[in-house]
Formats: C-alpha cells, sequence, structure tokens
C-alpha cells in the first residue's frame, strides 16, 4: 500500500507558491471553499488532490481571477481530478445561463468545439470550455512535495 503524502499549511503554502497568511484569509472569507477540514489546535492536511486546488487556485489568481471566482473554479477542476485519477486534462465548462458558475469534467467527456452548434452538453449549450493540464500538474505537484518533504523542519507547524 503505497502512502499517500499530505502536507501542512505551511508546507503546502510554500509547495503552491502561495502566501500562508493570503491562504488563511481566502478560506476565513470562503472564497476557497474546498480547503481540507481542521479543528482548532489541529493541523490542516493536503492530500495531492487537495494540492491541486490550491495549486490552481494561486494560478488564477495570477492570470487574474478575482479570488472568489479562482476558488470556484479550483475547487471545480480538483473536485473533478480527485473523481478522475487517471485524467490527464480537466475542462472547465460554462454556459450561456449561468456564465459565472461552471462545471469539471474529464477532457474527453466535452465535445470537440466544431460541435458545439450541434450538440448540447449537461443539458444546455456550451459558452467556454477552460482546459487545465492536471497530469502535469500532479507532476509537477508531486516534485516540489519531494523537496519540500526533504526540508521539513520545526517551522512547519499550523
Amino acid at each position: 500500500m503505497q502512502i499517500v503524502p499530505k502536507l501542512t499549511t505551511v508546507a503546502a503554502c510554500r509547495v503552491a507558491r502561495l502566501d500562508r497568511d493570503r491562504f488563511n484569509e481566502h478560506v476565513a472569507a470562503g472564497r476557497f471553499g474546498c480547503a481540507p477540514a481542521t479543528v482548532p489546535g489541529r493541523a490542516r492536511l493536503f492530500d495531492p488532490d487537495d494540492m491541486i486546488a490550491l495549486w490552481l487556485f494561486r494560478e488564477l489568481m495570477d492570470d487574474g481571477f478575482d479570488a472568489v471566482h479562482a476558488g470556484r473554479i479550483a475547487c471545480s477542476v480538483a473536485e473533478c481530478a480527485r473523481l478522475n485519477p487517471e485524467a490527464r486534462s480537466i475542462s472547465y465548462v460554462q454556459d450561456y445561463f449561468q456564465p459565472v458558475r461552471g462545471r469539471a469534467f474529464p477532457s474527453d467527456e466535452v465535445p470537440a468545439a466544431s460541435a458545439w452548434d450541434t450538440v448540447k452538453f449537461s443539458g444546455t449549450d456550451i459558452r467556454k470550455v477552460t482546459t487545465f493540464r492536471i497530469g502535469k500538474m500532479r507532476e509537477m505537484i508531486a516534485h516540489y512535495t519531494e523537496e519540500e518533504r526533504a526540508i521539513i523542519g520545526e517551522r512547519d507547524g499550523d
């Protein structure tokens, strides 16, 4: 049985290159709703799927998304990645009726753009699809997690 590495918030934020204090503010304000659960006095622990959400949250904000939208997209994509661990890419699909909200699907389930005029997807018309290369993201997270685990020390408590 393979042991799944878990990182504290401090280590996870270093791996994702996200300021820990800003991250905690986003969680407290409800802008990143898929943070791993915790109880007072215990560290929040991030597994590799949790790290996809954190990594993507930071990337989306770097791309100019506000924290609310970045959190919504990151959490949706990470949940789809968790449910589809073999997926190399995940697509976030938005429609015309609720353009602010979308849903994530394994990319191979989403119709090609050339078919959008003739098919409905999940009961509606596709407005926009953003595809994330989750396989590569998993590899990068694993690499930086191993680097982080090699330097973990006393300063890593929450």
